[in-house]
């Protein structure tokens, strides 16, 4: 009940058309943005949920998703929370270490993991 809006961040046009049609009738107002969260987020958050990409074609990348945490610590407002979902095996401690005051594996299932993070 306290979102007032959301904003969603996709570098694929196709996908993001997806999500247009997938949110047609949102009972909030939703941004729509075609960006590279890589780059950077514009504006600041009270929350980000996400499921970075972490293949560069076949090969895993998981500088992909370390780069999306960094771009999240630094768009969340104190306080603000991440919510990762990703592949178990990524090695993203180290990022949500250096960007949040604290990080936790909520769940674990099916070879993907669920972590929650706080900024400070």
């Amino acid at each position: 009940p306290q979102v007032t809006a959301l904003d969603l961040y996709e570098a694929q046009a196709r996908a993001l058309e997806l999500a247009r049609r997938n949110l047609a009738d949102a009972r909030v107002p939703v941004g729509f943005h075609w960006h590279d969260v890589r780059a950077g987020l514009p504006a600041r958050y009270d929350f980000i949920v996400s499921n970075p990409p972490f293949h560069q074609g076949r090969a895993d990348e998981p500088r992909i998703g370390q780069d999306f945490i960094r771009a999240a610590a630094a768009a969340l407002r104190s306080g603000g929370r991440l919510w990762l979902v990703a592949n178990r095996h990524l090695p993203y401690e180290s990022a949500l270490r250096e960007g949040f005051a604290s990080a936790r594996v909520v769940a674990e299932r099916d070879g993907f993991k669920v972590i929650e993070a706080l900024k400070a």
